[in-house]
């Protein structure tokens, strides 16, 4: 299934069930449908897409935000707002905030997590890595979601396609969940293809939090290991620090590939290859409405990614760089930025 916004939002799920069915689980429920998204960092382009496509798919939704603010213990809150209050649906934002919410899928302590609310998750780069469902096919429980990382492996091969190289060096979060599995399978990709990664974590500060003025000293490192590539994971730390890290790479001469659109659409990094935001969230309410509408249950339902993904090129930094794609690549990738 390719998936772009205008096909996602304007014809994705032509002959649903119309609003007003019953749900499977807990009997009978109408619109406006109550969906309490529990957020991680604010309202962001994901969120956009989820809000959209109910929409333009003329489902009656009301919305309860609640929004962590980078504070993981907050989620608690949450989900005891949340089992209280009983939504229709539960919707949440990023790995951190799912793995909070939702806990382990087989665990057996469930007063500190939603207890059988449907629900449904995006910006989760593992789910099943860290737990949080089964497998992809059948998640185990209440609960189905997107995957918002483009395969590792696809995305190496996407870097090895732009311009060979032999060594590349990655910076991140040592404190992230998602960065440090993203590192390990590009690590094994690179032993595999015979390469080497330059693991590079982020320095903490003495409370144990990492500190964003290590960012310059590291990417000055990568440049003495003679790195062909900075590769960028899926981040909340980076993302928080972006224009420092791209701009210092700029500086260093070191072009960088990204796992996530911030650091290419937002920053001056050079590519990478995506799920663009805005699609994930479209696709999760999609899965949503199945649950709603359809009466699924969420249990049914499989994780997904989409099968479309954008390679963002940022044509300024590669000018700066002198560091351009192949044309075979520019006929396919989308210009980030102006020029």
């Amino acid at each position: 299934m390719s998936l772009d916004r205008r096909s996602w939002l304007l014809g994705a799920g032509a002959g649903l069930a119309a609003p007003g069915l019953a749900r499977a689980q807990g009997g009978p429920a109408r619109p406006p449908y109550k969906i309490f998204m529990i957020l991680f960092r604010g309202w962001e382009e994901a969120c956009n897409g989820f809000r959209d496509y109910f929409r333009y798919r003329g489902i009656d939704v009301e919305f309860i935000v609640r929004d962590a603010d980078q504070n993981l213990p907050r989620v608690t809150e949450f989900v005891r707002e949340a089992n209280e209050t009983r939504p229709d649906l539960v919707y949440l934002w990023g790995t951190g905030t799912t793995a909070a919410a939702l806990g382990p899928w087989n665990g057996t302590d469930n007063r500190r997590f939603l207890r059988d609310i449907p629900t449904v998750f995006n910006i989760v780069t593992n789910p099943v890595g860290t737990g949080v469902v089964r497998s992809l096919e059948s998640p185990g429980r209440e609960a189905t979601g997107t995957v918002y990382v483009v395969p590792t492996e696809v995305q190496y091969n996407s870097m090895r396609a732009y311009r060979p190289f032999q060594r590349v060096a990655a910076i991140y979060n040592p404190q992230e969940p998602n960065s440090r599995l993203v590192i390990d399978e590009m690590k094994g990709l690179t032993s595999q293809h015979g390469a080497t990664l330059v693991d590079l974590p982020v320095t903490l500060n003495a409370s144990g939090r990492p500190d964003p003025a290590s960012i310059p000293g590291l990417v000055e490192a990568a440049r003495r290991a003679e790195a062909q590539w900075l590769y960028i994971p899926p981040d909340t730390f980076l993302n928080d620090h972006r224009a420092v890290l791209t701009d210092v790479a700029l500086a260093q001469h070191l072009p960088t590939f990204a796992a996530t659109e911030r650091f290419v659409i937002f920053a001056d990094g050079l590519s990478g290859l995506v799920c663009r935001y805005y699609n994930i969230g479209a696709f999760t309410a999609f899965k949503a409405e199945q649950i709603l509408v359809q009466g699924r249950p969420a249990s049914s339902i499989p994780v997904e990614t989409l099968n479309r993904f954008s390679l963002l090129v940022r044509f300024q930094s590669a000018r700066a760089l002198r560091f351009y794609p192949p044309m075979s690549m520019v006929r396919y990738a989308e210009a980030a930025g102006q020029g």
